[in-house]
């Protein structure tokens, strides 16, 4: 490589370099447009897009618009209204500060603005095509501004080719708007994609309002407001019941100072404050606002502006968890550690006081609890306790003792003893006392049995089809899924409305477990074979409460010991608890 003196770039050479870092996708567009217009005060914004954002985004606001010599200007870089010394950068406040925005997007585009100055009569328009001026002339507008962006990297075909496919470019963007959208309540959006109109929200809508037209009503319905305030950070916002909570962690939203961003120490502060209410591959929704003193944030840490620093980590982080767990009816308000989840103080319950009593016999203490564990065989991580307190375990009788009597199981030197409270089997096994969760057990033989069947699956057709409601957000779920339902046996009929016709299911299913499968698949968004077999195993085990005959009872752990990864269920669950002699005499102080 020949040696070259050092010299200037020129200007459409540093407006390349500098898309890069800031247009990445046309949601990128859509994001930096979308400020700017929030930024101008506008209270209506709207956004249309034509194949999934390269061939055209079109957005129009309502804000305090650009002068003629405004527009110009715009497309200088590091040309801002937002900053104007260095007291200001450290103190940003608004969504869009840099001032590389346009002359970014301008360089790999054909760019179109038509703005008029709040108060003036006369507004001006710009074209560019790939960085160079074409026309900058005056032009009859209302109000506010009008962008348009086509032809999105057409003259960067490298880039160009990391593009996905339309349908995930368009997702991308409308990710970007419902969360401007949760942002701005005080603002109108209107989204557009492909000539159908995906929502149009009004002015001054509730929180809970604004989610209802993303989520589904029975995620939406159940949240939990939350309200805290002390030290300088003030947090509000909604968070979802443990029994609402899902297989992905992509309903979880924060805002800092209204700015949509991505945080683990925010993440992780969420999750350790459901510490005990949810199994390990488990997540919550929250959609929460943190708003602190500018200074006390650097927004600049990522040229996109998604991620950003706090200056006091642990305080951010304890805030957030105290927070949630008031939201959650203040269980688990203790102060948090980020080196390990806390352990939640014991309910005076009678399946905490078992937690309890498990733990000490096996030895695990608050570890077993605290700290992130692996199956001998699947490498699975438990973050949680290994049997968590669930509501439907509070109801049942723990008086009551089904005695087995000793009677043998067909594998290995086993014999089955009983169950204890409708939930436990007991087993001696050579010297040692096992209790198996029936459920969990259960589980693991029905996922191990759909995944290993490769036979087709068998049908039972339905007299009367069900009818099954979609929401404008599972529509799209259905339309991704449907292949998968199809092998596992649903037959439907779906016009692309907002009604599917299920016509057949699987032969193992009653209608109502098929409705209950296709809803909660449907809400938790199971993409793939191995979510769906966990959810249907989940629906077809024996529940917690369930009463076992002896014959049931021994049939089922004859399967389950017989079988593979049978440490754990498909969810990451201990099935079983194991007691030594000398557990047992360390637990009776021997």
């Amino acid at each position: 490589m020949a040696i070259r003196s050092i010299r200037i770039l020129p200007p459409e050479l540093q407006n390349q370099i500098a898309a890069g870092e800031v247009v990445e996708r046309p949601a990128s567009v859509v994001k930096e447009l979308v400020e700017n217009a929030l930024d101008a005060s506008a209270d209506r914004v709207q956004v249309s897009i034509e194949g999934g954002g390269q061939s055209l985004i079109h957005v129009q606001d309502n804000g305090e618009g650009l002068s003629s010599e405004e527009i110009d200007l715009a497309l200088t870089r590091h040309a801002t209204s937002k900053v104007s010394s260095l007291e200001d950068l450290q103190r940003i406040a608004s969504f869009g500060f840099r001032g590389e925005a346009l002359p970014s997007i301008a360089s790999v585009s054909r760019l179109d603005i038509a703005s008029v100055k709040r108060g003036n009569d006369q507004g001006s328009r710009i074209r560019v095509e790939f960085g160079q001026t074409l026309e900058h002339k005056p032009f009859p507008l209302r109000e506010g501004t009008r962008i348009e962006v086509r032809d999105l990297f057409v003259n960067t075909p490298a880039r160009l080719k990391f593009l996905k496919k339309q349908a995930t470019e368009q997702k991308k963007c409308q990710e970007i708007m419902q969360r401007f959208a949760l942002a701005n309540l005080e603002a109108a959006f209107e989204y557009t994609a492909g000539g159908r109109r995906i929502f149009c929200l009004e002015r001054g809508q509730t929180l809970q309002e604004r989610l209802a037209a993303f989520w589904p009503p029975q995620v939406v319905e159940p949240l939990l407001p939350v309200a805290w305030e002390q030290d300088g950070v003030a947090i509000s916002g909604l968070t979802g019941s443990p029994q609402t909570a899902q297989g992905r962690s992509d309903r979880i939203l924060f805002f800092v100072n209204r700015r949509p961003v991505q945080d683990k120490v925010l993440l992780s502060a969420v999750r350790q404050a459901y510490s005990g209410k949810l199994l390990s591959r488990e997540y919550p929704q929250a959609v929460l606002f943190l708003e602190l003193p500018p200074e006390e944030i650097d927004v600049n840490v990522h040229p996109a502006k998604t991620e950003i620093r706090f200056r006091d980590e642990q305080h951010v982080f304890a805030s957030v968890h105290r927070a949630i767990s008031q939201g959650l009816g203040g269980l688990g308000s203790g102060p948090p550690s980020r080196q390990g989840q806390d352990r939640m103080d014991e309910p005076a319950l009678p399946s905490a006081r078992l937690q309890r009593l498990l733990d000490e016999a096996a030895g695990a203490a608050s570890e077993a609890v605290t700290k992130q564990g692996e199956s001998p065989s699947g490498g699975r991580q438990v973050s949680q306790a290994p049997y968590a307190v669930a509501d439907e375990r509070d109801s049942h009788d723990w008086s009551v003792i089904h005695e087995g009597r000793g009677q043998p199981i067909n594998q290995g030197s086993c014999a089955y003893l009983g169950q204890v409270g409708q939930s436990y089997l007991l087993i001696r096994q050579d010297d040692s006392l096992l209790i198996v969760d029936q459920h969990a057990a259960h589980e693991r033989i029905l996922y191990n049995g759909l995944k290993d069947d490769d036979q087709a699956a068998s049908v039972q057709t339905l007299a009367l089809p069900l009818e099954l409601s979609l929401h404008a957000s599972e529509q799209a779920v259905f339309q991704e899924i449907a292949p998968q339902l199809a092998r596992l046996g649903f037959l439907y009929d779906w016009p692309g409305s907002e009604v599917v016709y299920i016509r057949g299911i699987p032969a193992f299913l009653s209608s109502g477990e098929a409705r209950d499968f296709l809803r909660t698949a449907l809400t938790e968004g199971s993409r793939d074979f191995d979510q769906l077999w966990t959810l249907l195993a989940c629906k077809r085990a024996v529940k917690a409460g369930d009463t076992l005959t002896d014959d049931e009872a021994r049939q089922l752990l004859e399967t389950w010991l017989a079988g593979p990864d049978r440490e754990y269920c498909p969810h990451g669950r201990p099935v079983a608890v194991r007691f030594t002699g000398r557990d047992l005499d360390r637990l009776f102080k021997r």
